[in-house]
């Protein structure tokens, strides 16, 4: 077989046109017609190119006959440039190999991205630090760059990419750059393992926070700072699960931030540090001096060397439910931790453990433990100091933090004054709805109907993460009325504050009284006010009648939800409930209808009932998926 119909037999064996042919071995189209026909012969450097593509040893067209009486056979390789060649190939399936596992780490980072950005995000989760994203975005594009650089033949193409891959490269770099130069992310971990601490800040602005962390990879906004950060901070571990944080601000004051994670008695409860180390304390070791540590009704006492400081309660700020900062004149001077070798008793003292006493100051400081050196008082200070209106809103949102992070699904007990909302939505509508919806049917007054309507919420601090809402409703509360005498009722607006942190599928909740702001520890925003689209912001409570309708022609509302049943929803299989207030007409697939109450009309003539569609077994845990399908209305008194 001569040269011309081998490397038409090769070509045709490995399915290239000619035009590919020459694509790949950069001559023109007709060169390949040339060789295929015997008007031309492949020079040595091409018969080398065409035995790699075809993957076949250059020997291989040695047999043919064009060799025999050709210059071609004159330039016939050597077995040296023969070895040269099988090294090249050796070298580019290792470039192949390498190629395939950029591919594969390029697939995870955009995996990881592509969570990030659809699930993540949208929950109020981020990156650890600010320069993960633009670093795992630099990596993706190296990846792709040199995956493509290997895998991708045409030089065209070769150079677009090249030139979108240096273009992206510049943008990353500068996004990495601000993030570790404006950005930075400060993260410190307990000698145990067990706990993290993150701190994100902002030097152009100086804001910074304190986060919760998750999977070692995301973090999440808890607690603003309430001064700004100029420089850098000072993170000390005083137990395995409290953490100072100290700093300076703009005005070069000195001011400390606590971060605790545990708890020493029960977690589901709250309890003020402050009455747990009621008694006297003495350094556990001293040298030379003689520390004591004394808490009676009028604050806490240091005593060194027959020298007194004393904090008033209000000079005290707790932490959580483990630490304290004692103040003057509002710069920390002192922390106060619990020590992880304790627990508190059933009188809420706590006993079997060490304080730690640790000196304010952006230097190394040295902490001092403290052992008790007294019985215990027989009662202590629980409630000795008498708590004003702030110092309540403060141990609140102190208790609704400690209980999202040691049970952020709120399984267990909540703190006195919260409520639990079984929710995934993020709307503040919605989740103002169910809040004082839960709050209205806690406190329901024997025969007395509330309708209320959501008119507006505004978002006045804080993030989704942890925030506090206006909400402001009007409100129709009607009496049915009894023994002879028909439904009486009024209309009235309301404005609440309610405080809101997001846990795990389920929201935290708190209705704050009306003589504090409700703001602790968040920073105040702009939003704007949210105003509902449509009628589905408002729910119906019931007065749980008890009373007898004492005359026959008037209906009550379970006979009223019979009567509409039948003359409206005969061909429904309505399942009502215990109450006669509900019905279930319809199920089908995750969705439901139902038929509910919704009180006394304005005119005091009608009952009303609304229908509606929601994503769920019923309204309240439908995330906000509601339809209304129509209104109702049946007369109170029965026509003769």
């Amino acid at each position: 077989m001569n040269l011309a119909k081998k490397i038409k037999r090769l070509r045709q064996a490995a399915g290239l046109t000619p035009k590919q042919l020459a694509e790949q071995c950069s001559v023109p189209r007709y060169q390949i017609s040339q060789w295929e026909s015997g008007q031309a012969v492949p020079s040595a450097d091409q018969l080398h190119i065409l035995a790699d593509i075809f993957n076949v040893s250059p020997a291989e067209f040695q047999d043919t006959e064009v060799f025999l009486n050709s210059e071609a056979a004159e330039e016939m390789p050597s077995l040296i440039e023969m070895n040269q060649k099988r090294q090249f190939r050796q070298q580019r399936q290792g470039w192949i190999a390498a190629a395939i596992v950029c591919l594969i780490l390029a697939a995870g980072i955009g995996t990881l991205q592509l969570v990030s950005w659809i699930i993540v995000y949208p929950r109020g989760w981020e990156y650890i630090a600010d320069w993960i994203n633009p670093l795992l975005n630099l990596m993706l594009v190296g990846a792709l760059t040199f995956s493509g650089s290997v895998f991708i033949k045409k030089t065209a193409l070769r150079k677009i990419g090249a030139g979108a891959a240096l273009l992206l490269t510049i943008g990353f770099s500068l996004q990495l750059q601000q993030a570790l130069q404006q950005h930075p992310t400060t993260i410190s971990l307990s000698e145990n393992g067990r706990f993290w601490v993150v701190v994100k800040q902002d030097r152009n602005s100086g804001e910074a926070s304190l986060c919760r962390s998750r999977y070692l990879l995301y973090r999440r906004e808890q607690e603003a700072f309430p001064y700004p950060v100029e420089g850098k901070m000072k993170l000390q571990w005083l137990a395995d699960d409290v953490c100072t944080i100290t700093y300076r601000t703009t005005d070069y004051s000195v001011h400390q931030q606590i971060a605790t994670f545990g708890d020493r008695g029960n977690p589901i409860s709250y309890h003020n540090p402050i009455s747990s180390i009621s008694g006297e304390w003495s350094a556990a070791e001293t040298a030379g001096t003689e520390w004591k540590i004394m808490t009676d009704r009028e604050g806490i006492h240091l005593e060194k060397d027959g020298l007194q400081e004393d904090y008033a309660y209000s000079d005290c700020v707790p932490f959580g439910t483990l630490a304290l900062a004692l103040c003057r004149e509002g710069q920390p001077q002192w922390s106060l931790v619990l020590g992880d070798d304790g627990i508190l008793n059933e009188q809420d003292l706590f006993v079997e453990g060490q304080l730690i006493l640790c000196p304010v100051a952006m230097q190394p400081t040295q902490p001092m433990n403290f052992v008790r050196n007294a019985p215990l008082p027989e009662v202590s200070f629980s409630e000795s100091p008498e708590f004003s209106a702030e110092e309540a809103e403060v141990m609140l949102i102190e208790a609704m933090r400690q209980t999202i992070q040691t049970d952020p699904q709120l399984q267990q007990e909540l703190p006195e004054g919260t409520m639990k909302l079984q929710t995934r939505s993020t709307d503040p509508v919605w989740l103002s709805l169910l809040t004082l919806t839960q709050q209205a049917e806690a406190y329901r007054v024997n025969g007395v109907d509330v309708r209320m309507k959501i008119t507006s919420v505004q978002r006045l601090a804080g993030t989704a993460e942890d925030q506090l809402l206006e909400v402001k409703t009007a409100e129709w509360a009607v009496s049915p009325g009894n023994q002879g005498a028909g439904p009486t009722g009024e209309a009235f607006a309301m404005t609440y504050r309610i405080r809101l942190m997001q846990g795990q599928e389920a929201v935290l909740a708190a209705v704050i009284h009306t003589l504090t702001d409700g703001t602790t520890g968040l920073k105040l925003t702009e939003d704007e006010p949210i105003l509902p689209k449509n009628e589905l912001s408002h729910s119906f409570v019931s007065g749980a009648y008890d009373t007898t309708y004492m005359y026959v022609s008037r209906r009550s509302p379970a006979q009223a939800l019979q009567f509409l049943l039948e003359q409206d929803f005969a061909e429904k299989t309505a399942v009502i409930s215990e109450d006669g207030q509900q019905a279930l007409l319809e199920e089908k697939g995750n969705q439901t209808l139902w038929l509910l109450y919704d009180g006394i009309s304005e005119d005091r003539q009608n009952y009303r009932f609304w229908l509606v569609r929601c994503e769920g077994p019923d309204w309240k845990h439908s995330d906000g998926q509601i339809w209304s399908e129509g209104e109702y209305t049946v007369a109170i008194r029965e026509k003769a």
